[in-house]
């Protein structure tokens, strides 16, 4: 991927947070959210993010929106490293990257109209903004995500779930940043209203050209939406590759069980389904091997040794395992 074709890149992305002590004389523990994240989005294209709750996905995601502040490594947009700006130099960088939040209901001020809530980030960013432009701005971003222009002026109890979550596309949009990060952005609604929502995305990405980067613990979400995914596991990506390539032929045990847990009519003989047991306390932080071997099937002693770093497998794919 030549340099011009990168709109994100994260380099050696790390975040710990310092707990407590239990008494004086103890050292601080600390909690690894993140230990040496590296992935780069193409402008234009979409990165999944996937894993259990607790893997460190939405800590990624406050990272990327500059939300947080990094242990260390580096979150770089259109090149700029946004940990390296001033923060009228960030504020100003803001109109290149939105989030979607992952519920509707508490994502938007329920005392405000939907045209001030949608209007926000023109405010804020654009202040320039003229009257005119700013109505016309806001009845077009309602239009893009299928609403009317005349809902700017109900509340958003006025609206089912998967119409907020269309509010809150179209306060993303109102800008047209270069990147949405959306956090779980369906995980809120309901079946049916998900699939809406995902075409829709879809959608507003071929006529907008938005890139989109997706954290969702559901990987047909995944699946539907992403061209490329990262599996992450106790902070870690543990497999890495076109979305087509890991949903094919997973190489990392995790990436497998996660896939072979996923109801489907395909997947008949459950009797062949891997079943990793819950995830227990975590391991030290400094232990030397491989954080996935107590619920690995294939575990053995070279794993307690030896962290397995992310590599290529094949043709692209990359994964944190020694035997794949």
């Amino acid at each position: 991927m030549s340099a011009p074709d990168i709109l994100l890149e994260v380099t050696a992305l790390e975040r710990r947070f310092t707990l407590p002590r239990r008494h004086l004389l103890a050292a601080a523990p600390e909690v690894h959210a993140l230990n040496a994240v590296d992935f780069t989005i193409a402008r234009g294209h979409s990165f999944g993010v996937v894993g259990e709750s607790g893997c460190g996905k939405s800590t990624l995601a406050r990272l990327v929106m500059a939300l947080d502040r990094p242990t260390a490594g580096s979150v770089s947009l259109l090149g700029r490293n946004l940990f390296a700006l001033g923060p009228d130099e960030l504020r100003l960088m803001r109109r290149h990257f939105q989030i979607v939040f992952q519920d509707p209901f508490g994502s938007l001020d329920p005392r405000f109209k939907v045209g001030r809530a949608i209007g926000e980030p023109l405010d804020a960013l654009e202040p320039d903004t003229t009257r005119a432009e700013r109505r016309e701005r806001i009845a077009q971003s309602l239009a893009d995500v299928g609403l009317k222009p005349a809902d700017a002026g109900k509340y958003p109890h006025e609206f089912s779930g998967g119409q907020r979550q269309r509010i809150a596309i179209a306060r993303a949009l109102i800008v047209r940043p270069d990147l949405i990060v959306a956090d779980e952005p369906v995980s809120a609604l309901d079946v049916s209203v998900q699939a809406q929502v995902l075409n829709l995305m879809a959608e507003l990405q071929e006529r907008h050209g938005v890139t989109y980067m997706l954290i969702s613990h559901d990987l047909a979400v995944v699946e539907h939406v992403a061209e490329t995914i990262a599996v992450m596991y106790l902070g870690r990506i543990v497999e890495q590759g076109l979305a087509a390539q890991v949903f094919a032929a997973p190489r990392h045990p995790y990436t497998q069980a996660l896939l072979d847990a996923v109801p489907s009519l395909e997947r008949r003989d459950r009797s062949r389904r891997q079943r990793i047991p819950e995830m227990g306390a975590s391991l030290d932080p400094y232990d030397p091997g491989c954080p996935f071997r107590a619920r690995c099937p294939k575990a053995e002693a070279r794993c307690a040794a030896e962290r397995p770093g992310l590599r290529e497998v094949a043709g692209g794919q990359r994964a944190a395992c020694h035997f794949a």
